[in-house]
C-alpha cells in the first residue's frame, strides 16, 4: 500500500482496528479529534452492542462538531468523488476520501492513509471544515 506524503495527509489517522465494527464513529474521530468515548455517546450504543453505523448516523452527528455537508450522491468510481468526503463503500463500510490529494482513510487499515484502496464506493456525502 502506498502511503501518502505528509503533505497530503490533511487529517489524523484512527483505526478501528482491532475490532470489527465502529467505523462511523472512527470516520467522526479523524474529522473531528475529539476522544472515541465521546463521538460512540453521539451514536448512543449500549455496551456490548455491536457498534452500527449509517447514513443516518452520520448525518444527524457532523452538525453537533460544526461540520457542514451536501447532498448526498450515489457514486460509480472514485473519480465521481470531489473535495474531502464521507464515503460509504461495498461491505457496509465507510471511511474518508479527500479526493483533491487522492488519499484514503481507511479506518479498517492500521497503519494510515493510502494513495490506493481496493474499495468500491457506493456513495458520498462532501463535508467541509467550519472554517472554510
Amino acid at each position: 500500500m502506498t502511503r501518502p506524503s505528509p503533505d497530503q495527509i490533511r487529517l489524523p489517522f484512527v483505526t478501528q482496528r482491532p475490532l470489527e465494527d465502529g467505523c462511523g464513529a472512527s470516520v467522526l474521530q479523524m474529522l473531528t479529534g475529539r476522544p472515541l468515548g465521546e463521538i460512540e455517546a453521539h451514536f448512543g450504543w449500549k455496551d456490548g452492542e455491536l457498534r452500527r453505523s449509517t447514513w443516518d448516523d452520520i448525518i444527524r452527528i457532523l452538525p453537533r462538531f460544526g461540520w457542514h455537508f451536501g447532498a448526498r450522491q450515489a457514486v460509480e468510481s472514485w473519480d465521481d468523488v470531489q473535495g474531502l468526503s464521507v464515503m460509504h463503500v461495498h461491505d457496509d463500510h465507510f471511511m474518508l476520501y479527500d479526493a483533491d490529494n487522492r488519499v484514503f482513510y481507511d479506518p479498517w487499515e492500521f497503519e494510515g492513509p493510502s494513495l490506493s484502496t481496493n474499495r468500491k464506493p457506493i456513495s458520498t456525502l462532501a463535508i467541509w471544515k467550519p472554517e472554510d
